[in-house]
C-alpha cells in the first residue's frame, strides 16, 4: 500500500485475524480473532531502525506494567516477555514511498485472550489471560497502548537508557543461535545506535547489529512471578 501512495503520520491499520504475520528473522506469527491485538502503525520519522523499534516495545512493556500489572520485560531487539515466555512481538520495516521518502511500518502483535497455544509454541508463548485469568477488551488494550506510545514518541526520553530499564538481559549470560552456531555470551549493554553489546566467555567483546539469523534463548529470565510486586494480578488502574 505504501509503495503506491504515502500514508499520513500516525495511520493505524488494525487486523482482526492474522494467518501469515512475520516477525524478526522471518518467524511466523499467527492469531485468531478475538484473541490478539494486531495492528500496524505508520511513522514518517528519520529515526534509525533500532531506536525506533525501542519506542513501541517500551510503550508496550509500560502498558502491561502500569495498566494491567503484568511484569513485562524486553528481549533484544523487539520481543516483550512475561517470565520467560513471549507475550508480544514488534517488527519495524522501512518502506520506500512514491514521494521517495522512507516510512516506517511498525507491526505489533499482543497475545491478549488466548487460553491455549498450538503445540509448536505452547511452551514459549503466553497471553494476558493466561497470567491473570481475565478476558480483556482488545479495544481497551489498544487505547491504553496508544496512550503510552504517543507520550513516549513525543517525549525527550533517552530511548537506550529507558529500554535498558525494562530488560533483564544486562549482565546475564545468554545462549544464542547465531548464523546456525550456538554461542554463550554475557550481555554488556546497548550501544547508542541500539545494537546489542556482548562479551564472549574468553573476554572478546562484540556488537551484534542485526537480529537476522539470531535466536536468543529466553531462559536467561528465571523469575517466575509475572505480576508487579504488591499488586493483585489483573488489577487495572
Amino acid at each position: 500500500m505504501l509503495k503506491r501512495r504515502a500514508l499520513p503520520e500516525g495511520t493505524v491499520l488494525v487486523a482482526a485475524r492474522q494467518t501469515a504475520g512475520r516477525g524478526t528473522g522471518g518467524h511466523r506469527w499467527e492469531s485468531a480473532a478475538p484473541e490478539s491485538l494486531l495492528f500496524s502503525l505508520i511513522l514518517q520519522t528519520p529515526l534509525r531502525l533500532q531506536p525506533l523499534s525501542f519506542i513501541p516495545a517500551i510503550a508496550l512493556a509500560r502498558t502491561l506494567r502500569e495498566h494491567y500489572h503484568i511484569d513485562a520485560h524486553l528481549k533484544w531487539p523487539n520481543d516483550v516477555l512475561a517470565g520467560n515466555r513471549k507475550i508480544a512481538g514488534i517488527l519495524c520495516e522501512g518502506v520506500s514511498q512514491p514521494n521517495l521518502q522512507t516510512a516506517w511500518v511498525v507491526g505489533v502483535g499482543v497475545n491478549v485472550n488466548q487460553r491455549a497455544f498450538p503445540e509448536p509454541i505452547r511452551d514459549i508463548a503466553i497471553s494476558m489471560h493466561n497470567i491473570t485469568g481475565i478476558s480483556y477488551s482488545i479495544e481497551q488494550v489498544f487505547q491504553d497502548y496508544m496512550l503510552e506510545m504517543e507520550q513516549l514518541y513525543h517525549s525527550q526520553a533517552d530511548l537506550i537508557d529507558t529500554w535498558q530499564k525494562y530488560t533483564r538481559m544486562i549482565g546475564q549470560t545468554i545462549r544464542a543461535m547465531r548464523h546456525d552456531q550456538e554461542t554463550h555470551v554475557k550481555v554488556m549493554g546497548i550501544s547508542p545506535e541500539g545494537y546489542l553489546q556482548v562479551e564472549h566467555l574468553h573476554g572478546q567483546r562484540e556488537t551484534w547489529m542485526s537480529a537476522t539469523d539470531l535466536d536468543i534463548d529466553r531462559t536467561y529470565s528465571t523469575r517466575q512471578d509475572v505480576s508487579t510486586p504488591g499488586e493483585t494480578p489483573g488489577q487495572k488502574t
